[in-house]
């Protein structure tokens, strides 16, 4: 596509050329915060099955309703886990929205598009909730309103009664029937109740077809345009505001994930310990030793550590000489050490900020931070208080 075919489409169909952007600008987003914070990420992931939850970009689940985050009807439609999600998604509504827009005009489309994805994933979320569907499962992707635009053109073609349009309708009937198909052969990965909710929301609109191409240029057209962009703006800006209050809480969770990998990988070097000063079965010490290798093939315990697994693995086959065993101990203690200190200033840090938390929470001032006994070195930090 050159600038010149490229410049046309975005002058000829603004709306739709905006939508698409900004799913792409999410997806990106939601790359790179996954890129970062998980230290493996496979391609599968990305490109399949997807990333997890969306929640810091505004996907939707029924206890966020329940909870009040409504701007999650809103925001949810602009989420995409996964590569192919996106992909296919962005092929279908450029198709359709281009096609929408050229009938309607922009401001059309966007109440359309607003209108589809709310009150679709509304009605979705309140047909999961009769049926008991677990409230923390995350749903996202613009296919709402994709099939609010399906539903909409089957019954636009159909009001229209004319030969041509009568052939639109059967198209979009058959691509109801392939997604609903598809959704029954992968129900994880599908959200067929969102599917259902966006096209019972656009079949309705379809039959004021002839009425939205006559007031395309209206008072009342752009009065509608405009309200709803504004309603998708306060979207996004909601679930900005919401993301920025939760930061918080996310900084402690992942505090609390890397003391919990601390304080295990501290109970592994305890175990080998034991073995390397008391005696005892050698031939686990390999696979408790390599258990740990994302925390402990890392500096400062990278060289001990690696000098530590190929001795492991002869122990485990043989016994011993003083000389290794000594050199064991070493290296044992060069991986304990620094491992201790890690593990007890995340300690302190967590309860730092469970009290600061706390305090802001009750409108006071923390409280200073008292000094923590050192554990022993002959065991791990203690976790004293709640979980």
């Amino acid at each position: 596509m050159n600038l010149r075919l490229l410049a046309r489409e975005v002058r000829e169909y603004p709306a739709t050329v905006l939508f698409s952007l900004s799913w792409v600008v999410v997806f990106v987003a939601m790359v790179a915060v996954h890129l970062r914070d998980v230290p493996a990420p496979t391609w599968g992931r990305l490109l399949l099955t997807g990333m997890g939850d969306g929640r810091r970009f505004g996907d939707l689940t029924i206890a966020d309703l329940a909870n009040g985050e409504y701007w999650r009807l809103i925001t949810c439609n602009f989420v995409h886990y996964s590569a192919i999600h996106i992909g296919m998604n962005l092929f279908a509504f450029y198709l359709l929205g281009a096609l929408l827009e050229s009938w309607y005009g922009s401001w059309t489309l966007v109440a359309i598009y607003g209108t589809t994805g709310v009150f679709g994933n509304l009605l979705s979320t309140l047909a999961r909730r009769a049926i008991g569907s677990n409230p923390l499962i995350h749903s996202g992707g613009g296919s709402v309103v994709i099939m609010g635009l399906i539903g909409l053109c089957a019954a636009a073609g159909w009001a229209s009664r004319s030969s041509r349009d009568r052939e639109l309708t059967w198209q979009m009937l058959k691509a109801l029937a392939i997604t609903g198909a598809l959704g029954l052969a992968f129900p994880r990965y599908i959200d067929n109740w969102g599917h259902a909710g966006g096209a019972l929301v656009g079949l309705p609109i379809g039959l004021a077809h002839r009425r939205l191409r006559a007031d395309q240029y209206s008072h009342w057209v752009w009065g509608a345009g405009v309200a709803w962009s504004l309603i998708l703006v306060a979207g996004g800006l909601a679930q900005a505001r919401s993301d920025r209050n939760e930061r918080g809480a996310r900084a402690m969770t992942a505090l609390r994930q890397e003391l919990d990998a601390h304080f295990t990988a501290y109970r592994v070097i305890l175990a080998v310990r034991q073995w390397a000063y008391q005696g005892g079965d050698s031939r686990g010490l390999a696979t408790l030793l390599r258990s740990q290798v994302a925390l402990l093939d890392r500096e400062p315990t990278r060289a001990a550590y690696r000098r530590m697994l190929p001795l492991a693995n002869e122990f485990a086959r043989r016994k011993p000489t003083a000389a290794e065993l000594e050199a064991f101990r070493r290296d044992l203690e060069a991986v304990r050490k620094p491992l201790h200190d890690a593990a007890d200033a995340r300690l302190k840090a967590y309860w730092a900020g469970r009290r600061q938390m706390d305090a802001s929470a009750a409108g006071t001032r923390p409280a200073a931070t008292p000094p923590v006994r050192p554990a022993p070195k002959s065991a791990a930090p203690r976790r004293d208080g709640g979980g």
